[in-house]
């Protein structure tokens, strides 16, 4: 009873709000650093109306008055827990004005600001949101301004309010530029800081393109989209490939990836340069490569993946290298470690990296011969992501397609009758060989593995995908409505119907499998997604089956909120009422369609 209580005591501490923390900070006059009760009492304030779902423009309004009554009292805020995640919050809602006067506040103690734990937050902050506001495209920003008064969920609904002018954009830019150089010139101190760092990563990222959305800067990644990276002026990249060159020619670089937070920043340094200075990038691989992680004739193991820090720099390297740099780094590190390397819980996920960024079909067809080997091994022991990156490489590069299935069948044993042949679908979702199945029969329930599910979508997709459409084709509907209402079994749908080697009478069978269980798949969630991916694809003779089941489902249908979603999405009332309406009402909403096929697939690929 008494364990039963802790775990229960911690469940409920767990659940206590940000804002009820400062307000048990404040009833025992734990205030923070130097700022008064009633400022912090004040804070507490604005930081529930935040929260509040209030509008646009009154949050701008709460902008404009909030750093109005912090004036001379910025330092102290920023350095407060409570203060600093006001200053936050509202940066992006803040003005060139009020951002200016912010950063002057800042200028004095910006180096202690940098290296506070609360402060270094918003210079982050400043940083992006300047940053993003001097490098948009303004015809992107005229269009968003547009989509505004439309729609309420535009790409950049906060800065489209904000009105930019175009005379701002180069005072926007030299506060980012401004800061750059002086965390930049401090960059010696502040690489061994926590929060300094951080700071330093942002500046190397948004010199580099790699702005975050500013209303998304709390969502933590590991490493930065680079398919977003913007267009930046010339004065960043200038300030950016100098920086980085100083930083790699520093005598301590070496020692960067041995500690976490020195090859977060190494790895930040490879993204944001990629695209930008590719010689740069190169010298930089190559100085990690023959100079910090050398690798020593007598070693059995390169020292590279002797620390998880390391590895994370050289899966960084196979990220942003050019297809002669990742032969070399492929030959020096992978080529003669690949069954260590397949088997043990760290290093797996560099060569899971290692086929992800294989661009080159020489290197992969090598590399696939060698991995199949030890696909037992991997099995045996879990890594099973592996499997899944061979796949997707194999479909990528449009190679050795045909030699992955059948690597598959015979690691799971698929192979030995054309009776397990059927069962191809259901050993490889679950990644178990029929035997195991046979012994897991007692137990209706099918356990989908999820690398599983992502390897059968792969093969799903393969140009001659006859093998699992089969095998799919094979189950029953019963099995069918168990794999389509599981999240994971779910998106096997997706593929078999989105694959363009998939023909339409393998689709038309599928769908007539599924009678009997369309009801019950549109009562589940996942199951109604299912409902409405083959809906899409139907034709009326099919829809008017489908509706049929809906129909006589009666009010179990809508007892659920899927059901009551498709119920009413097909118009299942309107059928049970009057077929003969229902019909005529969806060959106008085919013609409708139709003339705006152009419009709508426009709008699917933004």
């Amino acid at each position: 009873m008494a364990e039963a209580h802790e775990v229960d005591k911690r469940k409920r501490k767990k659940k206590r709000s940000h804002t009820q923390m400062v307000k048990k900070l404040a009833r025992q006059k734990d205030f923070g650093n130097n700022l008064d009760r009633d400022t912090y009492h004040y804070l507490i304030r604005i930081l529930e109306l935040i929260r509040n779902d209030s509008s646009l423009p009154e949050k701008i309004m709460l902008a404009q008055n909030v750093y109005q009554e912090i004036s001379g009292r910025e330092i102290e805020c920023a350095c407060n827990q409570v203060g600093s995640r006001v200053i936050d919050s509202l940066l992006k809602y803040a003005n060139l004005e009020a951002i200016q006067k912010l950063t002057q506040a800042f200028e004095s103690p910006l180096r202690r600001l940098s290296t506070d734990k609360f402060a270094s937050h918003i210079l982050q902050k400043i940083i992006i949101v300047c940053a993003d506001r001097g490098n948009r495209d303004p015809e992107s920003n005229a269009e968003n301004v547009t989509d505004e008064k439309t729609s309420t969920k535009s790409k950049n609904t906060v800065d489209t309010i904000i009105d930019i002018k175009p005379s701002e954009i180069q005072s926007y830019n030299n506060i980012v530029l401004k800061l750059s150089k002086y965390v930049l010139n401090n960059s010696e101190e502040f690489v061994f800081d926590t929060y300094a760092n951080h700071v330093l990563r942002t500046v190397i990222e948004c010199l580099a393109g790699l702005i975050e959305d500013p209303n998304e800067c709390n969502k933590k990644s590991s490493m930065p989209d680079l398919t977003k990276r913007r267009p930046v002026i010339q004065e960043y990249k200038d300030l950016l490939i100098q920086s980085c060159d100083r930083l790699q020619k520093w005598p301590q670089f070496c020692e960067f990836g041995r500690e976490q937070l020195t090859s977060g920043l190494i790895q930040c340094i490879l993204y944001s340069l990629k695209d930008v200075d590719p010689n740069l990038t190169k010298t930089i691989i190559k100085k990690i490569r023959t100079k910090c992680f050398k690798v020593e004739e007598d070693e059995k193991l390169p020292s590279i993946f002797h620390s998880e820090y390391s590895i994370r720099i050289l899966e960084a390297c196979l990220i942003v290298a050019q297809p002669k740099t990742f032969k070399k780094l492929y030959n020096i590190f992978f080529i003669e470690n690949l069954e260590y390397l397949c088997s043990t819980q760290n290093t797996n996920f560099s060569v899971q990296k290692l086929l992800d960024y294989c661009v080159t079909k020489e290197i992969f067809e090598e590399l696939f011969d060698k991995v199949i080997e030890h696909f037992p091994k991997i099995l045996k022991l879990g890594f099973t992501g592996i499997l899944v990156s061979t796949g997707n490489a194999c479909l990528r590069l449009q190679t050795k397609q045909g030699p992955f299935v059948n690597a598959m069948i015979n690691l799971l044993k698929c192979d030995a009758s054309s009776e397990n042949q059927t069962l191809l679908v259901r050993c490889i979702i679950t990644l178990k060989k029929p035997s195991q199945l046979e012994a897991e029969s007692s137990n209706p329930q099918l356990s989908l593995h999820l690398h599983g599910s992502l390897i059968m979508q792969v093969i799903l997709k393969f140009n001659k995908p006859i093998k699992a459409v089969n095998s799919l084709l094979e189950m029953n509907n019963e099995e069918l409505l168990q794999l389509f209402g599981d999240p994971k079994g779910s998106r096997i749908l997706d593929a078999f119907m989105d694959s363009k080697y998939v023909g339409e009478k393998s689709r038309e069978k599928l769908c007539k499998k599924l009678h009997g269980t369309w009801a019950e798949l549109a009562k589940s969630t996942h199951g109604s997604r299912c409902v409405d991916k083959i809906w899409a694809w139907a034709r009326m003779n099919q829809k008017v089956f489908i509706m049929e089941e809906l129909a006589a489902a009666g009010q179990s249908l809508i007892s659920t909120t899927s059901g009551k979603i498709i119920s009413m999405k097909l118009n299942v009332p309107l059928f049970t009422r009057d077929k003969k309406e229902w019909s005529q009402l969806q060959g106008k909403n085919e013609k409708t369609k139709a003339m705006f096929a152009d419009i709508i697939e426009k709008t699917h690929e933004k």
